[in-house]
């Protein structure tokens, strides 16, 4: 049972890993677009803000499976598990947040070039400096009541978090309160991104009929950096929501069971670490504006001055 731990630990760790590499690579892609590019991007902010937000979420729980697989109880205590806790949680509210706000900034951008649609595209770029400022804001004051009013359970079977030595329940009135408010919150967030999405598949699909009389229909959508750009977005959401969907009823299976179960644990953070590992990739390959700096960081080929 104890190499079983391990293995799955070690799994989870080397998953965490290439999570954090992937999502310090698109930190330094963005802000390296954003630092030096002559017209300055500002969805590359969104970006920013998602891919520091995944870091965070990753570091912290690598973590609590160092902590809780191995045992390490002396470095942590019910504060700092509290604290854990509340940064995972602030994280993945982030997470949400962001990629909806990637996906509204990306339905816009796409929008038909009208008079109208301009000016609420001028609008929409000075504003997402301002948004991103208030998605941190929003989600650090939004889940900071559930860290307060977790406990330590007398009864251990009654435990349903687990970091080290301490261990949180979740069937309290007041938790699940919380928790209620906050689901209702981001079934918002998820209802707007899923209404972008389907507009931006929309706005794909007449400009895809628009151009049937062109033989080369194929290269002309790729040459689009637009296009790309959307079709990632949507590449995001679409993950985003299968396994925030199919997580959903491990995690309310966890608060509801009578008894504790791990493999339900294991396979509910399997789930939710997904779409952060998985979103740099996405980005990265899709980006065409990478600079030439960026292969060579990446160790996928010499720079062009070797």
């Amino acid at each position: 049972m104890s190499s079983q731990k391990d293995s799955l630990a070690i799994f989870y760790l080397t998953m965490f890993f290439f999570g954090v590499l992937g999502n310090m690579s698109l930190l330094y892609l963005h802000i390296h677009k954003f630092i030096t590019a002559h017209r300055k991007r500002l969805i590359s902010l969104i970006i920013i803000n998602m891919a520091f937000a995944h870091v965070l979420m990753i570091l912290c729980r690598a973590f609590s499976t160092i902590i809780t697989n191995w045992e390490w109880t002396s470095f942590i205590d019910e504060t700092m598990g509290k604290i854990l806790l509340y940064v995972m949680r602030v994280t993945r509210g982030l997470s949400l947040c962001s990629t909806c706000l990637l996906s509204v900034v990306q339905a816009i951008t796409i929008s038909p070039s009208t008079l109208k649609w301009a000016q609420v595209k001028t609008r929409t770029q000075k504003c997402i400096p301002s948004c991103c400022i208030l998605n941190w804001i929003f989600n650090l004051l939004l889940d900071i009541a559930a860290p307060m009013n977790y406990s330590s359970p007398r009864n251990r079977s009654n435990e349903r978090w687990r970091i080290g030595h301490i261990s949180f329940h979740l069937q309290a009135m007041s938790i699940i309160k919380i928790l209620t408010y906050e689901s209702i919150v981001h079934a918002l967030f998820v209802g707007l991104m899923v209404a972008s999405s389907g507009y931006m598949v929309f706005i794909l699909h007449r400009h895809i009929k628009r151009v049937q009389h062109i033989h080369n229909i194929n290269s002309s959508l790729r040459a689009s950096p637009e296009t790309r750009a959307t079709k990632a977005v949507l590449m995001l959401v679409v993950t985003f929501l299968c396994f925030n969907s199919v997580s959903s009823p491990f995690v309310i299976y966890i608060a509801s069971a009578t008894e504790i179960r791990h493999w339900a644990l294991d396979f509910t953070v399997a789930l939710s670490m997904f779409y952060p590992i998985i979103s740099p990739i996405v980005l990265i390959t899709t980006d065409t504006q990478k600079p030439r700096s960026f292969p060579s960081l990446l160790c996928l080929k010499n720079s062009s001055q070797e």
